[in-house]
């Protein structure tokens, strides 16, 4: 009798620990230029500049972190990124693909200059969460 209830116990052990809960991915952010602000309920959570410096800029938004894969490309910045800054309290990583796969950078802060890190104009897509 012990050793049935010990197995079922056993088993039930295996089974609840290999179910998966399927969290919906987070949402990706949404891109507005320099002089716009974004939503009202929306955080800044990352800048994307097409030249040095902070300079021809994408402010990127969201209303909650993490978020998720967000495509350079489909917003003309396709390979086209030379500096960034991430908000307080936020790090994003930038990825070479536009799936948010590949060689990647994080970021955390300001890098005025990409080509520092070896990573200018080779950005697709990112990804930013909270530090």
């Amino acid at each position: 009798m012990f050793k049935s209830l010990a197995l079922f116990a056993l088993l039930n052990a295996v089974f609840v620990s290999s179910t998966t809960i399927q969290r919906a991915p987070a949402a990706a952010a949404v891109a507005s230029a320099a002089n716009v602000s974004p939503a009202p309920d929306a955080v800044q959570v990352l800048e994307t500049c097409i030249n040095a410096n902070i300079n021809n800029c994408l402010i990127w938004s969201a209303t909650t972190l993490p978020v998720g894969c967000t495509n350079l490309a489909a917003n003309g910045q396709a390979s086209d990124v030379s500096s960034v800054s991430t908000s307080a309290g936020v790090e994003c990583t930038l990825f070479t693909s536009t799936t948010c796969t590949g060689s990647s950078q994080i970021i955390n802060g300001t890098i005025n200059d990409l080509s520092v890190v070896a990573f200018n104009d080779v950005a697709n897509s990112f990804t930013c969460q909270s530090n």
